[in-house]
């Protein structure tokens, strides 16, 4: 069982979505979650950039709409 997010863990989790979506759309698309995990884990051979936005967008785009919207995402944070 998990516990709903708190306001502040909710507006820090709004700040985070906000940096990714870079276009200010609302909305994670598969290229703005690929040039995060790429400043993360930088050019590392060892892991597959292409598997992990595609496994990210398996768990968290609950519509199935292409996009990550903040809802979904706090709806995996809870």
């Amino acid at each position: 069982m998990t516990l709903p997010l708190n306001s502040h863990e909710t507006e820090e989790l709004k700040k985070f979505f906000d940096q990714v979506d870079q276009d200010n759309n609302g909305q994670i698309d598969r290229q703005e979650l690929r040039q995060l995990l790429e400043t993360i884990w930088g050019k590392n051979e060892e892991i597959d950039i292409t598997a992990a936005v595609e496994s990210t967008f398996n768990k968290c785009d609950l519509n199935d709409d292409g996009f990550i919207s903040f809802d979904e995402l706090a709806s995996l944070a809870e």
